[in-house]
């Protein structure tokens, strides 16, 4: 009983791993293509990315470590579990990418922001106050920590619709009846 535990965990763990490491491939591609870790056209992609992975990981984890049968809950809970630790690695790689593969990056999501508020009409005045928030908000470390969390959100959202596909029922009789 404790080894499938361990299993199931193993599997988890694997699950996000796929996950991340497949969103990592993917921001390095958009990263080569068009110079931006994010707001691009091939953005919508990355939603693609997580419902395919979460999909396959979790009809795999019902088939082979849930003989056949999960609940909507248990779904959601995997998925959620699998998205938290991608959304890890992919802080991971956004430390790396600003702290020491390009450090320039933070400066340009700076500027960015900037002339997106500067764009929707705010006063320069209030663009400079918001400056400081931005330049945190760029931080490496506060990306690091910011991603688990969007991991989590994101996670929920794919999640909440994957899981409704998923999900099966088993025979209540069986369910009762296998531990007498």
């Amino acid at each position: 009983m404790e080894n499938q535990t361990q299993d199931k965990r193993l599997y988890i763990f694997t699950s996000g791993a796929i996950l991340g490491l497949a969103m990592v491939l993917f921001l390095s591609i958009v990263y080569l293509l068009t110079g931006r870790l994010s707001g691009t056209s091939l953005d919508a992609l990355s939603w693609l990315i997580y419902a395919g992975v979460i999909y396959y990981t979790m009809r795999r984890y019902r088939d082979h470590y849930m003989d056949g049968f999960i609940s909507y809950g248990k779904g959601l809970v995997f998925g959620m579990q699998t998205a938290v630790l991608s959304g890890l690695i992919i802080g991971f790689f956004f430390f790396i990418m600003f702290r020491f593969i390009n450090p320039g990056l933070q400066l340009q999501l700076v500027q960015e922001a900037e002339e997106a508020y500067l764009a929707l009409g705010m006063s320069e005045a209030f663009v400079e106050q918001m400056s400081a928030s931005i330049e945190m908000m760029s931080n490496p470390w506060v990306l690091l920590i910011s991603n688990a969390f969007s991991g989590l959100i994101n996670g929920l959202l794919v999640a909440l619709v994957v899981s409704i596909f998923v999900k099966r029922k088993g025979d209540p009789f069986q369910e009762v009846m296998k531990d007498v």
